[in-house]
């Protein structure tokens, strides 16, 4: 498991500490906004807070925004334990591929604007975010090593080659989604992630939309 500066709570099952529900609040912000275009005064009021709360607890925009991935974070692996444990009974490599109906999924639902760790790799430029970019590539490796264990397990041949592939499609796709405002282009990404995943088992090569079980019976 990565080893993240903050550790935020499920917000739909346990209500949040001050700080953490501060955190949450600007991720929200920064995610609909930009982190540049978020003034303090904005996080402020988006959560309820006075601006001396916000600074008891954050010394400055740099750390709120390390805390704001870190909660990201923690939500996007609590969201995919629960979508993978729902699908435990699939055969493997449908679990691998599973990775990607969640991603359509979760971009017709709160993603239009693509990934939020990719967005905020393109604004922290500045040595003050250095932590930030730090979380950022943290989640980038969670990604790799949570596809190349559902790629180990489904048998592929190469799974760390297999998950950079198939993370790269994941990329590439949130930035379809982010410029064409369609979460359909997720689909397309996993069309071909279903050929790459055929082509690593071993299985006859797939159409878009097949699945590799299916494949495996040609």
């Amino acid at each position: 498991m990565v080893n993240l500066p903050v550790s935020i709570v499920d917000m739909n099952t346990v209500a949040l500490g001050t700080r953490d529900r501060m955190a949450a609040a600007a991720a929200d912000l920064f995610y609909a906004e930009g982190i540049t275009a978020s003034g303090v005064d904005a996080i402020a009021r988006h959560a309820a807070v006075a601006k001396p709360t916000l600074y008891s607890h954050f010394r400055s925009k740099a750390d709120l925004v390390v805390a704001a991935l870190a909660a990201q974070h923690r939500g996007r692996e609590q969201m995919m334990e629960r979508w993978l444990v729902e699908r435990s009974a699939a055969p493997p490599a449908l679990r691998l591929l599973a990775v990607f109906d969640w991603l359509e999924a979760w971009s017709a639902e709160a993603g239009g604007r693509g990934c939020p760790f990719l967005n905020a790799a393109a604004e922290l430029v500045g040595p003050q975010y250095q932590a930030a970019r730090e979380v950022v590539r943290q989640h980038k490796a969670w990604w790799l090593a949570l596809l190349a264990g559902l790629a180990r397990d489904a048998g592929a041949r190469n799974p760390d080659t297999l998950a950079q592939e198939l993370l790269l499609l994941m990329d590439g796709a949130n930035a379809r989604v982010l410029v064409t405002g369609d979460p359909s282009m997720v689909a397309v990404a996993r069309g071909i992630a279903t050929r790459l995943v055929c082509e690593s088992l071993g299985l006859a090569p797939a159409v878009p939309g097949d699945d590799p079980a299916r494949a495996s019976d040609a």
